[in-house]
This record gives structure tokens, sequence and C-alpha cells, in this order.
């Protein structure tokens, strides 16, 4: 027969465990929570010392672009013969590697350059490149009516009465473009179109065109000049080229004579792309420098730590 004080026993035995339950489970929580902390915290320290490996690889690039000016036989031109222009370069690092590449982009045709003094030669020149693409060279009127400050039409083009026709509305930028992305914005291209001249183009705060001859590719030299016949032009590219002045490129092959305002041995505008792997970090960035012609002080236009680190030129071509 049971009796009252088995019972209590009984109850306080209940009670007991109940009790350990209960701290077991606020052990392993506060554990469990304590663990988390310091994956966070590791985490935000790794995110943190990748990014920072980021901005040195950016540094390194800066003082390879100037000391790259400051040599007197490099200062007057810029080839893929320097140490700025190797395709890639990745260093290890400590659980890591940092990946950098530098790319000159005074070797693609400026967009922005379809405004400005000398917008009619560059708009002749965005056309060629078009065709030779396969692409409708009228896009061109469209993109130029999308950055110009002015409400007029150019051509095929459209201005703000045609895009709030659109679903849903919308005007024209009226403002230079600051990513190639942009042009998909009044020109509609499918993806393999795109991935077709994305390499060839950028996007440059000014609205001059300046194309290095030493750097450039067979496309953007083909299309450069309305009688370069491109097959010569993809040979031209496919040659060492260390030329110290354009006119002794235009000596050689004498089309280019009619754009060689637009033509150039040196470049100004370069784009740094770094990739950090730290343990289970990784950081990408992609920097927009400028190198002054004059003083060889290097500038940096724009940082971007949510751009992709793109493949080399050649591997871009075959998206």
């Amino acid at each position: 027969m049971r009796t009252r004080r088995d019972e209590s026993r009984g109850v306080a035995l209940v009670s007991v465990l109940l009790i350990v339950v209960i701290v077991t489970v606020l052990a392993f929580e506060i554990a469990n929570r304590h663990a988390f902390s310091l994956a966070m915290s590791r985490q935000t320290l790794d995110g943190s010392q990748a990014r920072h490996y980021a901005l040195g690889g950016e540094l390194y690039a800066r003082l390879l672009l100037q000391e790259d000016w400051l040599d007197e036989n490099t200062r007057t031109k810029d080839t893929f013969e320097e140490s700025w222009a190797m395709p890639e370069e990745s260093f290890e690092i400590d659980e890591g590697s940092v990946e950098m590449r530098i790319v000159d982009l005074n070797s693609r045709f400026n967009l922005n350059a379809v405004t400005g003094s000398e917008a009619a030669p560059s708009m002749r020149h965005f056309n060629r490149l078009l065709t030779h693409l396969g692409l409708d060279p009228n896009v061109v009127d469209a993109w130029r009516d999308w950055i110009d400050a002015d409400g007029d039409v150019t051509g095929a083009g459209a201005e703000d009465a045609d895009y709030l026709l659109d679903e849903p509305p919308r005007v024209t930028a009226n403002q230079p473009a600051r990513d190639v992305s942009e042009f998909l914005v009044p020109v509609r291209l499918e993806p393999e179109e795109f991935a077709l001249i994305r390499p060839l183009v950028t996007v440059l705060p000014t609205s001059a065109l300046k194309i290095n001859v030493n750097t450039a590719n067979g496309a953007v030299l083909g299309t450069a000049a309305p009688n370069f016949p491109p097959a010569e032009a993809e040979l031209f590219a496919g040659e060492r080229r260390d030329f110290d002045r354009v006119e002794d490129v235009v000596a050689l092959h004498a089309p280019l004579a009619a754009s060689i305002s637009a033509l150039s041995v040196t470049s100004e505008y370069f784009r740094v792309q770094v990739r950090v792997n730290l343990r289970d970090s990784r950081v990408e960035l992609t920097s927009l420098l400028h190198r002054d012609a004059a003083s060889g002080e290097v500038t940096v236009l724009s940082r971007n730590f949510g751009t992709r680190f793109e493949p080399a030129d050649d591997e871009e071509e075959s998206v």
C-alpha cells in the first residue's frame, strides 16, 4: 500500500528529473548560441580581413600603374609587354589566395562617346562595330538618345514621349552611363547578343574616344575606320604591338588615318578586379582607376564589392 511519503518521494523525483531536463536544455541552448556567436564573429572577422586583402590588391594594381608611368621607357605608351598587363596574378595567403587582374579600358569602345563634340565619328564607329557583330546598327540612335541631355530624337532613336508609353512608363537617363549593363535598358538584346558586345565596350566618365592601338583587339580596331578590312585588323591585333606613336601605325595601315583623332598609344582608364578566398569567406572587388597622363597620379573613381570576378576576355567572348 502506497503511503503519502512514497508519493512525496515520487513527486520530488519527477521534479528533480524535470529540473535536470530544463537545465540540460538550457545548457545546450547556451552552448549552441555561444558556438553560433563564435562562428558569426569568425565569419565577420574573416570577411573584414578578406575585404582588406582585396583593397590591398587594388593598391598593388595602383602601384604597378604608377611605376609604369615613372619608367621613362614606358611612360609614353602602354602595351601588353608591361608588368601591369599580366593576364592574371595570384598570390597565396594564410589559408587562402588573392587573384588580381588589370584590364585596359582604353582598348574598348567607350559607350559614352556617342555624345559630346566628337559624337558623329564615334557613332559611326559604334555603327560599324555593331554591324561587324551582326547586330542592328540602328540601336546606336536609341542609345544616344538615352544618355544625351537633350530631348531631340536622333534618327531611329526615342525620347521621353516614346518611353512614357511603355509599361511601366519611364524616362530617358539624360546622363552618361556608369555601367555597361545600362545599354540593355533602351536596347533589347538577347543574352547571347549582349555577350558578343560586352567584352568590346566600356563606359568611362568622359565623352572622349581614345582607342589604344597597342591593346585593342581586332574587332575594335577593324571598325575604327570605314575602309580598314576586318581581316587586316585581326592580323594586326595578333601581332606584337609596341608603337610609340599613332603615326607609326597609320604608316603601316593607311585606312586608320581617317580616325587618327580617336586613336592613341597610351591608356588612362583601367579596371582592376580582385578576388580573395580566405577560409570560408570570399570577397570580390572591381575598381575603376584613372591614371593622369601628365602627373601619373592614379585615382580610384569607383569601387564595387557586388560585381563578380569576370573571366578574361577570351573566355568571356565564348559565354
